[in-house]
């Protein structure tokens, strides 16, 4: 049996390793989200003058530059708003407007096992004019608001994978290690 001395030189080894001191985390009081930024992604930092619905990270080893371009990079995101318009009440609505309106092309099946831990899901594939590829992933949690609908929670999430066909595959694993850590708990 180790002394009680390994064991603190053995915890403080495991407290003060490079690997410990590189997790970060996002988090965002407002819309509950808490989740570890995966390591060699670009957080993009909101601007001052930007509400932060929840974060955005660069695949591939961009420069934070980038973060300006984000149409022509390769992310995870993950987006909160207020659930207050009629058309995204149900889950299937939702995650069909994010197709269409966000995504810009049908929704289509996804890849298997997509989902936020613990939380009720929906998930869709489109395959964009463009060539590119967004996977998207939706749910919805917060108290109801009874000014509007008593049996729907109070706020949105998409989580999405904007991807180039040739990083699918890679690009996949990061966000299924996003969706499978994130952690959504708004006070509203």
């Amino acid at each position: 049996m180790p002394s009680p001395r390994c064991f603190a030189v053995l915890l403080a080894s495991l407290l003060l390793s490079p690997q410990a001191s590189k997790t970060q985390v996002y988090r965002n009081d407002e819309f509950g989200i808490t989740v570890p930024i995966p390591l060699g992604v670009v957080y993009c930092v909101p601007s001052e003058y930007q509400h932060d619905h929840g974060p955005v990270f660069l695949l591939g080893s961009p420069e934070r530059q980038a973060c300006d371009e984000i149409d022509h990079q390769r992310y995870v995101l993950i987006f909160a708003s207020y659930n207050a318009v009629e058309e995204t009440k149900k889950l299937r609505d939702f995650l069909k407007e994010q197709c269409t309106g966000v995504g810009g092309g049908p929704c289509r099946p996804a890849p298997d096992g997509l989902h936020i831990t613990g939380m009720a899901t929906k998930a869709a594939r489109v395959n964009r004019s463009d060539g590119w590829i967004d996977i998207i992933v939706v749910t919805q949690a917060g108290k109801p608001d009874p000014a509007f609908d008593p049996s729907v929670p109070s706020i949105n999430y998409d989580a999405g994978l904007h991807t180039a066909p040739q990083y699918l595959e890679e690009d996949l694993r990061i966000f299924r290690a996003v969706l499978s850590t994130v952690r959504l708990s708004p006070t509203e």
